[in-house]
């Protein structure tokens, strides 16, 4: 394995900034239990780490060790309903290797990049088809880690259903998975159509698009009151062949998007020029993709985005929580008007549309922010800045105070009474969980810490 001492490592949209004492790269199972075990030699926190795209600082200590799973990245077995990887593999590249024999993945999100071992322990997101969940992880069946203590273990959801239902969401903490068994199905093509209307009239039709079945994913375009809907739906009875205008799509989400919002930005000096040129912006944005990306034989796996791992300037950095539905449409004009008073008491907007999914109630993981019933989520986007880290501290009291759900991952800046105020019991039970697999603290970092407290 390899192994340096001393090192500076920034996450992928660079918010965050981590200097391990010892960053090691394994390429074996006996590689991480060497690790764990070797506690002078390795410092504790030993925290793993994949594509560093979580937005909240999670991936360890300055002066611990962090272990980089990228080594680990081979595709083990592949087999009629199931894939098994190494941690360290990357979603976009076994979504293409399970394309070549006809099949895809239950969840299609869409940032590529993300390790299969990351998926399978923490919170992700996409709208959820009917009978099926939004987090890859409900569909991860067995795993394959080192312990606290460093043993090996295997798992797997007939045997140990309780355990599996933790270490869904366990960020690390309960040992460094190092293989998963994914559930996979057969390749079907995919009815898109976007659909862009009042907040007022999303509301009224919300109910109509979860009778017919679609899976409901949203822009939110929170300053003029519009969202622009998209609806999936499988098309089984079409050879899927469409991707290319998901190839538009995606470059624009990837550094388009950015780039424009970053050129207005450095040539608007005017406020309300600035703000018609982003209303101008998104404007173009909703029509094109109304009228362009539609298509009754998308391929599934066209809409995972392959994100360079250092992105220059051309960042969509993000944050999300997720309300019950009954509450979310409610809280959706909140937003409106809480994004509305922000901007005139500090003049500062989010420069990106915001993004939003229909997620099922899933109780597969424990920490799971659907597990009471379904939920909306609201998830504001920027380029990013200082501006944009105290926005997020805002919008954290403002969702905390409507009951929402955050994601340990993806939601930076959550404090300690928000995280116990969203999860009560179940992070108790969680902290519980962690104390007897860890008592040492080998694998627990200031970050969980402090939220498990």
């Amino acid at each position: 394995m390899d192994i340096t001492d001393d090192v500076t490592i920034r996450s992928w949209d660079g918010t965050w900034t981590y200097r391990p004492k010892v960053l090691v790269t394994p390429e074996t199972p006996e590689d991480i239990v060497e690790v764990v075990k070797s506690v002078v030699r390795f410092p504790s926190p030993v925290r793993p780490a994949g594509s560093m795209h979580s937005t909240a600082r999670m991936n360890g200590d300055d002066g611990g060790t962090m272990v980089d799973m990228k080594a680990m990245n081979r595709i083990l077995k592949f087999g009629e309903d199931s894939v098994t990887v190494e941690a360290g593999a990357t979603y976009i590249v076994v979504s293409n290797a399970l394309k070549e024999r006809g099949l895809q993945f239950h969840v299609t999100t869409e940032i590529g990049n993300v390790t299969l071992g990351a998926m399978a322990t923490a919170a992700t997101k996409d709208s959820s088809f009917p009978g099926g969940y939004g987090q890859i992880s409900s569909y991860v069946s067995a795993m394959r880690f080192v312990t606290p203590s460093g043993d090996m273990r295997v798992i797997n959801e007939r045997d140990n259903p309780e355990e599996m239902q933790v270490m869904r969401s366990s960020y690390g903490l309960l040992g460094i998975v190092y293989e998963v068994t994914i559930k996979v199905r057969p390749t079907t093509a995919l009815s898109v159509r976007h659909h862009s209307m009042a907040v007022a009239d999303f509301r009224k039709r919300f109910p109509v698009y979860k009778a017919q079945g679609f899976a409901v994913m949203y822009y939110i375009f929170p300053y003029v009151r519009r969202v622009l809907v998209e609806l999936r739906k499988d098309n089984p009875g079409v050879q899927p062949v469409s991707r290319r205008r998901w190839t538009y799509r995606n470059r624009f989400w990837r550094k388009y998007g950015p780039a424009i919002t970053l050129w207005i930005k450095a040539r608007t000096t005017n406020r309300r020029l600035r703000e018609a040129a982003d209303k101008l912006h998104f404007f173009i944005l909703r029509q094109g993709l109304v009228r362009v990306v539609r298509s009754d034989a998308t391929w599934p796996h066209a809409q995972i985005i392959n994100y360079p791992r250092d992105p220059g300037p051309y960042k969509y950095l993000f944050s999300m929580w997720a309300f019950a539905e009954r509450n979310f449409f409610k809280i959706l004009d909140e937003y409106c008007d809480f994004v509305d008073a922000y901007d005139k008491r500090t003049g500062y907007r989010c420069d990106l549309p915001c993004v939003g999914y229909s997620i099922v109630q899933d109780r597969e993981a424990l920490l799971s922010y659907s597990w009471e019933g379904p939920t909306l989520s609201i998830d504001p986007a920027s380029t990013g800045g200082k501006e944009w880290e105290e926005f997020l501290r805002a919008y954290n009291e403002f969702c905390s105070a409507r009951g929402g759900q955050p994601l340990f991952n993806q939601t930076p800046f959550l404090t300690r009474e928000q995280a116990q105020k969203a999860f009560a019991e179940r992070l108790k039970l969680f902290a519980d969980y962690r104390r007897q697999a860890d008592p040492e603290n080998r694998l627990l970092d200031s970050y969980f810490r402090d939220l498990l407290s």
